[in-house]
């Protein structure tokens, strides 16, 4: 028996049809029953419950194997904060693991994950993965960079900022971040790898086969759409304002201040990190957007 949490997110929902294909016995964490319905898991179990209420978890552990941890929240919501979500929320997932006895515990961290505070996000989930390596269980830590495909929700923001104006997509800075984007699939490709065993004890830093600056991101997103647009670059302490402003009045704006200070960190490991660690050779970006002209 397999324990998902975060079973309706996005890397579940590309995850979930692998792991059922190849047989495994699953057990969605959902919040409520609301959510489980959004789950396209035939003959999974369901199991309601919640990473922040400690109470809640033991009954979703009973007779589970492996854990395969990928709760976390990338944007801070009322009380479902960084600290609450993303640090706790594993803290008492561990524990609850322990406590019934689990010891296989898959963990999704973060690429550029820091000790850092400075860097809300990203030190939450350095403290995540600190808590998991800690805990004794048989962990591994899968540490990918942004991803794209279906639901993503950094590819997402990245659409609304080039949809926010016509003709222009302000860049924050010189573009000349460095990312390195892996496909979703790939990402659910190596958990597999890791559910037969391989990395135990071991945090895996994993990114697609291109280091790319934002600059390029942003070209080949535009490609994938068929549009044509001019990048206005504008200098970080200017745009920081309006970053701010957007956070305050925007329901769902194009970035956060947490995000555009993220983005100070380069977000990439070896260009060939997966087939290094798990032999096979991940997609390239620029065969993985067509879902966007879909979309659109």
């Amino acid at each position: 028996m397999i324990l998902v949490t975060g079973a309706s997110g996005f890397v579940a929902s590309h995850l979930i049809p692998r792991l059922q294909r190849e047989g495994h016995r699953l057990r969605c964490l959902v919040t409520n029953a609301a959510e489980g319905g959004r789950i396209k898991a035939p003959g999974a179990e369901l199991a309601i419950g919640n990473v922040t209420d400690p109470a809640s978890l033991p009954d979703a552990m009973e007779g589970v194997e492996t854990v395969i941890h990928l709760v976390a929240v990338i944007r801070e919501k009322g009380p479902f904060n960084f600290r609450k979500v993303n640090v706790e929320g594993t803290q008492n997932v561990v524990e609850a693991a322990k406590k019934a006895g689990v010891r296989r515990f898959i963990h999704m961290g973060a690429l550029g994950a820091t000790p850092d505070p400075a860097y809300k996000y990203l030190n939450s989930k350095w403290l995540g993965m600190e808590a998991v390596k800690a805990s004794g269980l048989d962990w591994s830590i899968l540490m990918p960079s942004v991803m794209f495909g279906e639901g993503a929700g950094f590819i997402a923001s990245l659409l609304r900022s080039i949809h926010m104006a016509p003709f222009i997509v302000p860049v924050a800075g010189d573009g000349k971040t460095m990312l390195q984007p892996i496909w979703v699939g790939d990402v659910a490709n190596c958990v597999l790898k890791l559910l037969e065993g391989q990395k135990i004890g071991q945090s895996v830093a994993i990114g697609g086969p291109e280091i790319m600056t934002y600059d390029e991101l942003i070209g080949y997103i535009l490609a994938a759409l068929g549009e044509k647009r001019f990048r206005l670059h504008v200098p970080r302490w200017l745009m920081k304002p309006g970053v701010a402003v957007m956070e305050a009045l925007l329901s769902n704006p194009p970035i956060t201040m947490v995000e555009f200070k993220s983005m100070e960190i380069p977000n990439i490991t070896d260009p060939e990190a997966v087939e290094k660690e798990f032999g096979f050779k991940p997609m390239p970006i620029r065969d993985g957007l067509g879902y966007l002209k879909i979309k659109t």
